[in-house]
């Protein structure tokens, strides 16, 4: 399997805090069958401090060699969606693409999703790039309209899905709108989004069997295998279903 959503690197943001604790956790991963994991702590979130894009290469050099390649790690971050985003994504001092590729892992607010945001997202498009939408099933805004995820979709943005989201680590809500965005083809990736050993540990494999028992045991090997590897090699995601419109529930709210 392959990962592109993780907070392996030491001393960036709420993920692992020491290299230690970063080398036990791609063992972790290692062990769950991850053969490559792609580091994406947080940028531009208002939150986490914002690093150079030089400094996570030297984190990952770092990493990978007290790993020996396996797993073997790749750069990218997590980036906070603004305004500005083709800017940041094109200067790449402070936003590295995954595996400097054309693919960008995008954050939402937690709590909406902010007015433009189907604009500057077509303006990436526009540019070359193809943004991944960070677990979009745990945004409260979609967990209330999912179907508002499904016209980003159409215009050409993929969706990634917590592995924890699928297995209701995040709660019975979380895990409805997992189901509701898998079944309607919204989401295209499973990706751990690990933070530590404890409480967000890396691995997918739970979740790949349970998105299996809801798709199938091909498109979930797909969102777990063959679409994050088209990933980080820059290339077309093979399984892209067609979207299908969630049920529209009430409190419709505009971009």
């Amino acid at each position: 399997m392959v990962d592109i959503h993780s907070h392996i690197l030491p001393g960036l943001d709420d993920g692992a805090k020491t290299l230690d604790e970063s080398v036990a956790m791609c063992r972790l991963a290692e062990d769950d069958g991850i053969t490559v994991i792609v580091a994406t702590p947080h940028a531009h979130d208002g939150v986490h401090e914002t690093h150079a894009a030089s400094k996570l290469r030297q984190k990952v050099d770092e990493l990978n060699e007290t790993l020996g390649g396996r797993p073997h790690v790749q750069v990218g971050c997590e980036l906070r969606l603004t305004h500005d985003i083709v800017k940041l994504v094109q200067s790449g001092e402070t936003a590295p693409t995954i595996a400097d590729g054309s693919y960008v892992l995008v954050e939402f607010p937690h709590a909406l999703v902010p007015p433009g945001s189907d604009r500057a997202l077509f303006d990436l498009m526009s540019c070359g790039y193809r943004p991944i939408i960070a677990h979009p099933e745990r945004n409260l805004l979609l967990m209330s309209e999912p179907a508002r995820f499904y016209e980003l979709v159409e215009q050409g943005v993929l969706g990634q899905v917590d592995a924890g989201s699928l297995t209701g680590q995040f709660g019975k809500r979380v895990q409805k709108t997992a189901r509701t965005m898998l079944e309607s083809g919204l989401v295209h990736i499973i990706a751990s989004d690990c933070h530590n050993t404890r409480s967000r540990v890396p691995g997918m494999s739970r979740a790949v069997a349970a998105a299996a028992e809801m798709i199938g045991d091909e498109y979930a090997g797909g969102m777990s295998k063959d679409n994050p590897l088209a990933v980080v090699q820059s290339q077309s995601i093979p399984f892209r279903p067609a979207p299908v419109l969630p049920r529209k529930r009430r409190n419709w709210l505009p971009f």
